[in-house]
């Protein structure tokens, strides 16, 4: 049993095709006994667009972090993405963030190609300054991308 489970590993291992993907890096490491919390919420009024009919991004969108007393934070990130080749400037609660990095990946449909964008930034000092309010992101704006190709 065990020799013919070796075999038909090997044959479906041989059977496969190579994946392609792209190519990953260690962005931060933290050393130690550490935990994170993550919040988050999206600008879409409704589910992704499935029938090709427009809808516009909600213009803005909050979460509440809560976060013990005794909490220590040592890094804070704020990731955002959407459709086309990025919007790198939003706000969060009023305050401008540019991003730190952009990375964009293009979908290639038979008639079309779809680019798409995600950005991050360190905000690790205006959470620290802030606490635990409600933060609300603003100022993503991709609806001219979204208003002049009907396949997003």
């Amino acid at each position: 049993m065990r020799c013919t489970t070796s075999i038909l590993f090997i044959i479906l291992f041989a059977l496969t095709k190579p994946s392609i993907a792209q190519d990953i890096e260690l962005f931060q490491q933290f050393n130690g006994r550490y935990d994170y919390t993550a919040i988050g919420n999206t600008l879409n009024p409704f589910e992704n667009n499935l029938d090709s009919s427009f809808c516009f991004p909600l213009e803005s969108s909050s979460a509440e972090l809560n976060l013990s007393n005794t909490s220590t934070i040592i890094g804070a990130y704020l990731y955002w993405a959407g459709s086309g080749t990025g919007d790198t400037s939003v706000n969060i609660n009023g305050l401008t963030v540019e991003a730190d990095d952009t990375y964009t990946v293009d979908f290639i449909e038979a008639t079309d190609t779809l680019t798409y964008f995600s950005c991050y930034a360190d905000i690790t000092s205006f959470i620290t300054s802030e606490g635990n309010p409600s933060y609300e992101l603003s100022g993503l704006d991709i609806t001219e991308i979204l208003t002049t190709n009907d396949r997003y």
